[in-house]
Formats: structure tokens, C-alpha cells, sequence
């Protein structure tokens, strides 16, 4: 089997269409449901890039049941659907959850997660900041710490034997090195919650780095490796008609190799 990567969701937490919300966009999206934002690896076995509230639907996407799960971060839309590994749905058995010790420390103390912890649903494993962690031949991933709000947050750089891929779906702003990133990797995945400043009534409550800044930051060499994802439902992005803008696409496979 070739190693390649999924994308399992391009939306931000909460999905395109929102709950309660009927906006011409939502409205359009709920035959072809956007899902939170997610990336699934495919090997000899199967893993995930976050556990997000589409978890059900997500992992029917891939060949297998995840045998690991790496999260970013304890948002909303990257940690909730480890829930669904628990008693009332999969009860699975020891499911690796790679995260930042933070984030481990807050799902092992607290509930509804530390009933999974105790139940052996799923056995937490550190990954410090700027380490690796080897999956299985032929794929690691790499986590680098990222700043966004107020939890401790990576993103992280799977390379496969050929190919690398940078997963970055949730950022404030652009503190890092990004062309020194992309420097690193073949296909980036980023961050593009909003297209504009403009977007939102109370957007700078929930800073992102809009598309239009993220470009404006990359040569062009640079930006034909990026593709955006993580989209809230006030992106124009996702008309038909929007702005033309290279973003992921729900259901595409990645080649690693």
C-alpha cells in the first residue's frame, strides 16, 4: 500500500453548515457537509490528525480504524471526537493519543476524558515540542510549537519516504518562520479561517492570519506549495464564485512516496 495523507475536513470546528445558523453559505453546504478540519495517514495502518465532533463520518473515509490519533490542540474541533472512542461508541482498546505534555496532562486530569485514560480506551503518549515520533516505516511526524490563544498548540510535518507535508491548521499569527518552513516540506496545508480582516463583527476575539496576509508574506514559489483549509463559514472561499484561492479539498489523497 502507498503512504499518503487524506484530507478528511477543510472547515473550522463547528463544520460548514453551523448549527443554528441558515446564511446563504450553510444553507449551500448542508447536501455536502464541510467537515471540521482533519488529515488522516494512511501506511500499513491508519492515523489521524486530530479527533474532531465529525469523527463518525471521518474514519469511514479511511481504509481502517485509526491506530493512533496526533492532536494539535484542545479546541473544540481537534479533541472532541475522542469521545467516541469511549464506552457509549467504539470502546476501543489502547488507542495511541500523541500530544504536547500539557495537553495530555489536561485529558488525563480532567472529564469527560479521564474516564478514557482509565478505561484504557485510549493511552496517552507525550510529544514534546520539536520532536519526532515514528508511526511506522517510511513515516514520521515532526511537531513544532505553534502560538494560538490561550492552549498549548503544534502543527506538524509528516514526511513520508518521498515527500513531506506540513499540517497547520490553527495559528494567531505569523511569529514563525514560514517561507523557512515551507523551505522543509512539499505541500503545506494552513491555516485560512478567514479570507480578510473584514469578515466577522467580532474577528479580532479570534485571530487567525487572513489568506490575503498569509499570501501577501510568500513568493510565488512559496505560495504554489500552499493549499488552505480550516475554513469558517464567513469565507468567501467557499463559493462557487469566490475568490480564487488554492484550498484543500474534502475527500483528496496526498502521496508521501
Amino acid at each position: 500500500m502507498t503512504i499518503h495523507a487524506r484530507v478528511l475536513g477543510v472547515a473550522q470546528d463547528a463544520g460548514v453548515p453551523h448549527a443554528g445558523c441558515s446564511c446563504p453559505r450553510c444553507e449551500g453546504h448542508r447536501a455536502a457537509p464541510l467537515f471540521p478540519a482533519c488529515l488522516g495517514l494512511v501506511g500499513q495502518r491508519t492515523y489521524l490528525i486530530d479527533a474532531t465532533p465529525a469523527f463518525p463520518d471521518q474514519i469511514r473515509m479511511l481504509p481502517a480504524f485509526p491506530s493512533a490519533i496526533l492532536l494539535t490542540h484542545t479546541h473544540m474541533g481537534h479533541v472532541t471526537g475522542l469521545l467516541q472512542l469511549g464506552e457509549e461508541a467504539c470502546d476501543s482498546r489502547d488507542v495511541a493519543v500523541h500530544a504536547t505534555p500539557q495537553v495530555c496532562e489536561l485529558l488525563a486530569r480532567n472529564e469527560p476524558w479521564r474516564r478514557l485514560v482509565e478505561r484504557r480506551n485510549i493511552r496517552l503518549v507525550s510529544l514534546d515540542a520539536g520532536t519526532s515520533v515514528r508511526l511506522e516505516e517510511g513515516l514520521d511526524v515532526e511537531s513544532f510549537p505553534v502560538r494560538h490563544r490561550d492552549v498549548e498548540t503544534v502543527g506538524y510535518l509528516v514526511k513520508g519516504p518521498r515527500r513531506t507535508l506540513l499540517y497547520l491548521p490553527d495559528i494567531d499569527r505569523w511569529d514563525l518562520d514560514l517561507p523557512a518552513l515551507l523551505n522543509r516540506c512539499d505541500l503545506a496545508l494552513l491555516d485560512g479561517s478567514f479570507y480578510s480582516r473584514d469578515e466577522l463583527p467580532r474577528q479580532g476575539d479570534i485571530p487567525h492570519p487572513p489568506i490575503t496576509e498569509t499570501l501577501d508574506l510568500l513568493a510565488p514559489e512559496e505560495a504554489a506549495k500552499v493549499r488552505f483549509t480550516h475554513f469558517n463559514h464567513t469565507n468567501p472561499v467557499l463559493d462557487p464564485d469566490g475568490p480564487s484561492v488554492l484550498a484543500a479539498v474534502q475527500g483528496e489523497t496526498i502521496p508521501l512516496d
